[in-house]
């Protein structure tokens, strides 16, 4: 009788273990679907959202290509026109596809209401919410934002030396190049500096959707000076693009653009870009204003005006 007793409770017992096993199976994959809902996404950059069309919508004529004064400093030869025509062609891949870098990060503005800073030299501060770096990440903002995967560095290559910082940036792209193949253009971002003949820095402003924004200046590379520099017409192509999409929309927003015969590390990716925003004399909500202008364009350039190979 006592066996029976004791076979029956552990049969009970058993059965007990058994049914919360299955209820607590049960309630686990009922949640299961609220709590991937609710996984935090933070700094998680999107896939790539965009198929790049085989007839691109935007068009340029070589009329167009007189929206964009060239100083040229390289006296090399080149065809605005035909360059400005070329097809962008840009391949369809998952990852990112654009890189932001700062060869020189320290780089700030003049100091404005609400955006005061510690200053490591003048108009230069070590503070990533009110040097160039600030800029950068407006714009790969506004890239993520419209589907185009970017990655924003924020070395500050100039902290150790302003004339090497160069040498330090090239080896974070090469870096990045190395990590993220599916890179295909790279901008480096910076503030220019002009002062007048008292030694007051001035600022270059323009309207930018009936507010005054900074001016933009592209400074694009050449193989002038001798060293290898494969595809700098390819880079000029893409800048006169922006240029124009940018002066159609906002006329004045870019100065001169300047051709150099140094490369600026831009032969390192096809379609490399070095982008001033903005001089020391402007203040930073300028030149953020100007930056995600600049940004939208470009996103609407590799979004329509883009051809797949």
């Amino acid at each position: 009788m006592r066996s029976k007793l004791y076979g029956s409770l552990r049969w009970l017992c058993f059965s007990l273990l058994l049914t919360a096993a299955v209820v607590r199976l049960l309630s686990e994959r009922q949640l299961l679907p609220e709590a991937e809902a609710a996984a935090p996404t933070t700094g998680v950059y999107p896939e790539l959202l965009y198929a790049l069309p085989e007839i691109p919508s935007l068009q340029f004529s070589p009329a167009d290509a007189e929206l964009v004064p060239i100083a040229d400093g390289s006296g090399l030869d080149y065809d605005k026109a035909a360059l400005l025509t070329e097809p962008l062609r840009l391949s369809v891949e998952q990852g990112p596809l654009v890189l932001i870098v700062h060869t020189h990060a320290t780089e700030a503005y003049t100091q404005e209401e609400g955006a005061y800073y510690a200053a490591t030299a003048a108009y230069r501060t070590a503070d990533p919410a009110y040097n160039v770096l600030r800029v950068g990440q407006a714009i790969a903002d506004r890239l993520n934002a419209a589907g185009i995967h970017t990655l924003h560095d924020t070395t500050l290559h100039d902290t150790y030396g302003y004339e090497d910082a160069y040498g330090r940036a090239e080896e974070t792209i090469r870096a990045y190049l190395q990590q993220y193949p599916t890179i295909q253009m790279v901008i480096d971002v910076h503030r220019d500096a002009v002062a007048d003949g008292t030694g007051a820095q001035l600022a270059f402003c323009s309207q930018v959707q009936g507010r005054q924004g900074a001016q933009l200046l592209f400074v694009m590379g050449t193989d002038a000076a001798g060293q290898s520099h494969p595809h700098w017409r390819q880079n000029l192509s893409m800048a006169l693009k922006l240029q124009v999409l940018c002066e159609k929309e906002a006329p004045g927003l870019f100065r001169e653009l300047a051709l150099r015969s140094q490369r600026y590390n831009q032969h390192l990716s096809p379609y490399s870009l070095l982008l001033e925003v903005g001089t020391a004399g402007n203040t930073l909500s300028e030149a953020l204003l100007s930056a995600e202008f600049f940004a939208d364009q470009l996103a609407r350039l590799l979004l329509e005006g883009s051809s797949a190979p």
